[in-house]
């Protein structure tokens, strides 16, 4: 019903954390329910609010977050635009990791290059190339 209008690239990436080696435990679709009625009620919104938004019965959406029915996958995208969250967050997966500190020296250099015009990416990446392959 609503998988129809959502972009195929964030299906696929839900698709894809749904199939990934994440840890998931046996009642992942329990946990799911938590999640999403622990998000909607961080956002102050309401079974009633979130049900029309994703264009659906609020005694349907209701039976999804107490558990008795399944969120249906086509769902999942919509979902992830009215609690205004990430795929990874709504599915549980860990946070990435984030680099703690300033920018190494090699980062900073690397946001230059990123400005750069292509060719001169490419000239500089040519030398980079050079220098790996005669420290080798």
């Amino acid at each position: 019903m609503q998988a129809e209008n959502q972009s195929p690239g964030k299906l696929g990436r839900i698709m894809a954390a749904l199939t990934s080696p994440f840890p998931m435990s046996q009642d992942h679709a329990r946990q799911l329910a938590q999640r999403v009625t622990t998000l909607r009620q961080a956002k102050s919104l309401t079974q009633a609010v979130v049900a029309e938004r994703l264009g659906i019965a609020e005694g349907r959406y209701s039976h999804y977050e107490r558990g008795i029915r399944k969120f249906p996958v086509g769902l999942l995208p919509k979902l992830v635009e009215v609690l205004e969250c990430s795929e990874a967050e709504l599915l549980g997966a860990p946070p990435p990791k984030v680099k703690r500190g300033p920018p190494s020296e090699w980062e900073k250099r690397i946001a230059v290059i990123k400005d750069l015009p292509r060719d001169k990416q490419r000239e500089i990446q040519n030398v980079v190339d050079a220098l790996i392959a005669k420290a080798s």
